[in-house]
């Protein structure tokens, strides 16, 4: 899958996050928020890793590896916010804790922002 599937595939999931969070009301559609923000998640970092591949930049494995990456290639500004993404959903994936699950849907709206700048540069590059 090149760079540019992966990047009409977040595109649509992004939209889909988008539209499950003003309908949250309840317990069962806030975890499907974040699953949703899980699912963007992994499209992000593995869009930034077929980018940076198809540029020969990036021999990493890892979504740290691609952040770093992007943040060399002028993608992204600060990748330490998408380490704190990552963490999230690591926690998100790994173990449940509503209180958890509750600090991690407050943050979608931060990380839907962050996506469609990095959404934004790759498209202009």
């Amino acid at each position: 899958m090149t760079y540019v599937d992966r990047l009409t595939e977040l595109k649509k999931a992004l939209g889909r996050l988008k539209e499950a969070i003003p309908e949250v009301q309840n317990q069962l559609e806030k975890d499907g928020a974040i699953q949703r923000f899980e699912f963007v998640f992994e499209l992000v970092w593995k869009t930034l890793k077929d980018y940076a591949e198809d540029r020969g930049r990036f021999d990493g494995a890892s979504p740290k590896d691609a952040f770093r990456v992007a943040a060399d290639l002028g993608l992204i500004d600060n990748p330490l916010i998408w380490f704190d993404f990552l963490k999230n959903r690591n926690e998100a994936t790994h173990l449940y804790n509503e209180q958890k699950a509750e600090e991690i849907f407050l943050q979608i709206p931060d990380f839907i922002v962050s996506v469609e700048n990095l959404i934004s540069k790759i498209s202009k590059a």
